[in-house]
């Protein structure tokens, strides 16, 4: 049974749209990432991605030989995944409650265990997922994600961002109390002579960096904080964490 996501979030055009324009992130962090792996020993084997979107990620996975699990809790990029990296499992969950296989490697790319889109998660969901996920890797397996940190994008203006195809207006709003972030995202889509135009909210959880990294060490991860992913910089008031479980 799948997750019901309250509001829906990454619908069919937002879909689209994301991975018609924003795909850069998967993949020029791709190639440090899969550094990383080999770096580990790790060359092939099962890796769970979560929030895995529309599969840019995955698809440099199973090129570079793994067997990949991709999880997300939009359909419609699921859908996307699906065709971009066909040689992988996907399934329609929420990371909260999906189950983590066995498995090497574990990723969470482009801050989204700090997501709302399940409205039950929270700091304790994190850590009770990064416990789980270190009980599905091998010993020396990683577990590599980023978080948005406190202080993001403060009175940052709205932003314009369009294509031949589709237009995408984005208003931002700080909650400093909650220690929230949230993106009001409007997207004109052309559908024959017409836009189509659709309406997202998403609220993102901001954290702080030695909070995160003293959660993972007190499960028992041994973690490097980093604010790149080989060559690629991770964009301002971002921080992401190679952790590592350790071997006999």
């Amino acid at each position: 049974m799948n997750d019901k996501v309250h509001p829906p979030a990454y619908e069919t055009d937002l879909a689209f749209v994301h991975d018609s324009g924003f795909g850069g992130f998967a993949n020029d962090s791709a190639p440090g990432l899969l550094a990383a792996f080999n770096k580990a020993g790790i060359n092939d084997g099962p890796v769970v991605d979560l929030g895995c979107g529309s599969g840019i990620w995955a698809r440099h996975l199973t090129d570079a030989g793994y067997d990949v699990t991709g999880i997300d809790i939009s359909p419609a990029m699921i859908k996307l995944a699906r065709k971009r990296a066909p040689e992988a499992h996907f399934q329609v969950k929420s990371f909260r409650t999906a189950v983590i296989p066995p498995c090497r490697a574990v990723t969470a790319l482009g801050e989204v265990l700090c997501y709302l889109l399940d409205p039950r998660n929270n700091a304790k969901v994190l850590a009770k997922l990064c416990r789980r996920i270190f009980a599905a890797l091998e010993p020396n397996g990683l577990l590599i994600f980023d978080i948005a940190e406190v202080g993001l994008d403060v009175n940052r203006p709205p932003s314009l961002w369009e294509q031949d195809d589709w237009a995408c207006l984005t208003r931002y709003e700080s909650d400093p109390r909650k220690q929230q972030f949230c993106r009001h995202i409007v997207t004109f889509r052309r559908t024959g002579k017409l836009h189509r135009r659709h309406e997202e909210t998403h609220r993102i959880q901001l954290y702080r960096q030695a909070d995160v990294a003293a959660m993972l060490r007190k499960i028992g991860f041994r973690v490097r904080p980093v604010r790149h992913y080989g060559n690629y910089a991770l964009l301002p008031k971002r921080v992401g964490f190679i952790a590592r479980k350790p071997g006999p």
